[in-house]
């Protein structure tokens, strides 16, 4: 019990940091999940393919780890190793702080563009509540940006202006 309450410690204080740096906590790196550490589950998740090959559809995915009251903690960056059954197990290849989200922000996971052109490796805040996002099918990113490198499987900083992302909200 008190190991958990460390590890859900340094966690939140990794949250508190503020934003995603390449690197992140090492605590998920290496691992292979399912299953989670206790009290760790991932509630999110996308592929994120390398190629068009069917081995390369979804070869890296990127996911989040929640803890025991939902709160997302980091997001995960993976490789795909093998299916067990129906369920895909993946290695932990770079894990990054969720970051701290203020009113009307959402994180967006594969459905973004960068510079113009879609990638399911981009993760970025987005603000659903800006003047006139109602009416927009796609929104700037604000503040934060990260896409998974499909070669290395490490996050890395995207200048968020480089960046936009589908408004799931928006309707025609």
């Amino acid at each position: 019990m008190r190991m958990r309450a460390a590890r859900l410690l340094l966690l939140a204080g990794l949250c508190a940091a503020g934003g995603a740096s390449a690197g992140g906590h090492p605590m998920m790196i290496g691992k292979v999940v399912p299953p989670y550490p206790d009290g760790y589950r991932s509630n999110t998740g996308s592929c994120v393919g390398s190629g068009s090959g069917v081995d390369e559809l979804c070869a890296r995915s990127i996911a989040t780890l929640d803890d025991d009251e939902d709160r997302t903690v980091q997001l995960l960056a993976a490789q795909f190793v093998e299916r067990v059954g129906d369920e895909p197990r993946w290695r932990i290849t770079d894990a990054v702080p969720y970051p701290a989200l203020r009113r009307d922000e959402l994180v967006a996971i594969a459905t973004c563009q960068r510079d113009g052109v879609d990638d399911a490796g981009v993760v970025a805040i987005i603000d659903t509540g800006a003047a006139g996002a109602s009416e927009l099918d796609m929104l700037p990113a604000v503040r934060w940006a990260v896409r998974l490198d499909r070669g290395t499987g490490k996050f890395l900083r995207v200048t968020p202006g480089r960046v936009r992302c589908y408004n799931e909200g928006f309707s025609e």
